[in-house]
């Protein structure tokens, strides 16, 4: 969080972030329906203008949403629960959500108040708040990027995958 955003843009982890989702959209069928977004406390979706509407996969759509991510400085702490609202905002509900993240969030709804540090209890907690607001019935999909010092992550989004029916992975260093 010191550095400065051209050195944050460059690091070994967001550049292997970029490069899954990268990896990802290449794997959407021309046509369908998607949506992108990229969040820290707020999500924000990747093509100017649509946020809460689907978006018809095509090349141009999808080069645009990797150009802007490319850009995304990663900062901030990370809402979940907002993403997870975000998601449940689109009509009709997604089939599948794919979640690329480094670990547990660190905020809720709201910035906190008071306390600034959050330790592994509050980000479990965080996590079990932003689960509450996933839309019903939709499989949750996680790609946990290679990351250290959250040792509840792999145990709780696999738990997640489990209950919606989606999946967990976590590449390794050198992937994609």
């Amino acid at each position: 969080r010191h550095l400065a955003d051209s050195v944050k843009l460059r690091t070994e982890k967001w550049r292997q972030t970029v490069a899954t989702v990268d990896w990802l959209t290449t794997q959407l069928q021309p046509g369908v329906q998607a949506q992108f977004y990229v969040f820290n406390t707020q999500p924000k979706p990747l093509v100017a203008g649509s946020m809460d509407k689907w978006l018809t996969v095509e090349a141009k759509t999808v080069a645009g949403a990797l150009e802007q991510l490319r850009k995304t400085v990663p900062a901030d702490g990370t809402s979940l629960e907002n993403a997870f609202a975000a998601a449940g905002r689109l009509q009709p509900a997604p089939d599948l959500i794919v979640l690329v993240t480094v670990g547990l969030p660190t905020q809720g709804a709201n910035p906190p108040l008071l306390k600034k540090v959050v330790d592994g209890d509050d980000r479990m907690k965080l996590f079990e708040k932003a689960v509450k607001v996933l839309p019903r019935r939709v499989p949750v999909s996680t790609v946990l990027m290679p990351m250290e010092g959250d040792p509840q992550a792999p145990f709780l989004f696999w738990r997640l995958a489990n209950a919606t029916g989606g999946g967990v992975m976590s590449p390794a260093k050198d992937w994609p």
